[in-house]
């Protein structure tokens, strides 16, 4: 079994939803089938969560905040303890990408919005130009890979984790080389080296996904912090 590549484990909840799971060390990343009318009802967990449409769309209620969400045009956060759900109202079967992470967060840090939009960026590993979610634990980079376009050599000091929406890219992670596709994911710990090449004829959207690792988490709260008690 890879580490980087992780084998996925398809549970079959209902009729109505289907959740295929993959673990990444301290990260559980989801690819979630809600068929219409497919309800999850409010809950809430010590895993912070977050998550986007991949396709179809979805009513989210976050703590009582309630909005359609639309394919990857935002993420939704529900942080420790948030109660959240949601319900597709919808006559197409709407398929969404989670994640979830035990997150030490302290008081001072700034609470995130609950929706998201993405905003243009141009992705600094590419060059390719993306759309963007940045929350106080985590980033979204959704990038569309031409014929041909290479993913550079990069590391991160952030866990990096891959998502392919179409089509096909060779990733490789340190010195393990696979060609993955839609219903697989890549998982690149911090300060691992990565890259990756579309080979096919067709352009791949794939989403990137980066998260501290909990080290990180912790040094970063620990600044805002100091910040916040020098300024007062």
């Amino acid at each position: 079994m890879s580490k980087y590549f992780p084998t996925p484990k398809v549970t079959q909840l209902n009729s109505d939803v289907e959740l295929i799971a993959f673990d990444c060390q301290d990260t559980l990343v989801q690819l979630v089938y809600l068929a219409p009318g497919a309800t999850f009802p409010l809950h809430q967990h010590l895993e912070s969560q977050m998550g986007m449409i991949i396709s179809g769309r979805l009513e989210m209620n976050v703590n009582g905040i309630k909005e359609i969400i639309e394919p990857l045009q935002q993420a939704y956060i529900a942080n420790a303890y948030v109660p959240h759900g949601s319900v597709n109202i919808f006559p197409e079967t709407a398929l969404v990408f989670d994640v979830k992470r035990t997150i030490n967060s302290s008081p001072s840090v700034k609470v995130d919005e609950v929706f998201i939009n993405v905003t243009p960026k141009k992705d600094e590993t590419t060059g390719f130009f993306c759309e963007y979610v940045v929350a106080s634990w985590f980033e979204i980079a959704i990038i569309k890979i031409p014929p041909g376009g290479v993913i550079p050599i990069n590391k991160s000091n952030k866990e990096q984790m891959g998502i392919i929406l179409n089509g096909q890219l060779i990733i490789t992670v340190k010195e393990e080389q696979q060609l993955i596709e839609y219903g697989s994911i890549y998982y690149a710990p911090a300060n691992i080296l990565c890259r990756g090449y579309n080979s096919s004829d067709e352009t791949v959207s794939l989403v990137k996904i980066l998260i501290p690792p909990c080290s990180n988490l912790a040094e970063q709260e620990a600044k805002i912090t100091a910040r916040s008690l020098t300024a007062t």
